[in-house]
């Protein structure tokens, strides 16, 4: 069986379609697991009258595959591992409150681990689409297998196309609470870096952009951004000369914003000169050590193309 579990927070607007993108696949072994974190808008009364109209309709007069589960304000990460604690089955997906599926995601998915049972993280193309556009599924999977490199691992997850063996948390842990931005690559590399992942990318999920509020649209105290956190990494990025590349090329993009804000500064330069610049572009070094510079140049080559 598949648990799903589905952060809720604030999401009084989106959340009953993208529960009706669950209710709709056509791979019916699972149940969904809804953590109501603290919501003040009326996300919790949306799913529990959605739950008890689902009963209602329910052949058997019973819809036990939903549970709502309720708790006090601690943030996505602490929804999502409450969801994993909670879970019966075998393998955990994740989905976003205000994100979706099409009908054959699971169906999918169930044929991924199939085919691919030495791997213990699973993930499936996502695509971005707005408030009003209608999911596309009609493109053909261009890969499909278990991934071989970094430059592939790290960009292949996201936080509504990604499934994990349950049993996988007993060795990386549980989802990082001090983070907010990050916090779902933080797990991803965690789990990457012991375990074979598998990926499809025929675009079966999508991400809403101009959905109800998305962390990623406020700007993050640096302290709870996963750059923050580099020290977690010092035996992985030590043993692995491929991990380390990805991984300090992420942190260069990430650490970037920070050097023009007074109050973060001081630890992104010190955070900054944890990485290791030899493998990486002299445009990324560049970047770091002359951001006010880099910044001219960037400006100077985007007029250099797009001529008034």
């Amino acid at each position: 069986m598949i648990s799903i579990i589905i952060p809720l927070y604030n999401k009084e607007q989106s959340i009953v379609r993208t529960l009706d993108s669950v209710l709709v696949q056509t791979y019916t072994d699972y149940e969904v697991i809804i953590v109501n974190d603290g919501s003040t808008d009326h996300s919790r009364e949306v799913v529990e009258e959605y739950i008890q109209s689902s009963i209602i309709n329910s052949r058997n007069g019973e819809q036990s595959s939903i549970r709502l589960i309720n708790q006090s304000n601690g943030g996505v990460c602490s929804a999502r591992n409450r969801g994993i604690q909670e879970a019966k089955g075998e393998y955990v997906a994740f989905l976003d409150g205000d994100d979706l599926w099409a009908p054959t995601y699971l169906e999918e998915l169930a044929a991924l681990i199939a085919d691919y049972p030495s791997a213990a993280i699973y993930g499936i193309g996502c695509r971005h689409i707005d408030s009003n556009e209608l999911p596309n599924t009609h493109f053909q999977a261009t890969f499909r297998g278990l991934l071989a490199d970094w430059s592939m691992r790290g960009a292949a997850f996201t936080g509504s196309s990604t499934t994990i063996r349950k049993d996988v948390f007993d060795a990386v842990g549980m989802f990082d609470t001090r983070m907010t931005h990050g916090e779902d690559l933080d797990m991803w590399w965690r789990v990457l870096l012991r375990y074979d992942g598998a990926y499809c990318d025929q675009p079966l999920a999508f991400y809403r952009q101009n959905s109800e509020n998305r962390a990623m649209n406020r700007v993050m105290p640096l302290e709870k951004h996963i750059p923050y956190y580099i020290d977690k990494y010092a035996n992985a990025r030590a043993k692995d000369a491929a991990f380390r590349k990805f991984f300090d090329t992420q942190m260069v993009y990430r650490l970037y914003p920070y050097l023009f804000e007074p109050q973060y500064r001081k630890d992104a330069r010190r955070l900054s000169r944890k990485l290791d610049y030899s493998q990486l572009k002299w445009s990324l070094h560049f970047r770091m050590v002359c951001p006010h510079l880099y910044r001219l140049y960037e400006r100077l080559k985007f007029n250099l193309h797009h001529p008034n």
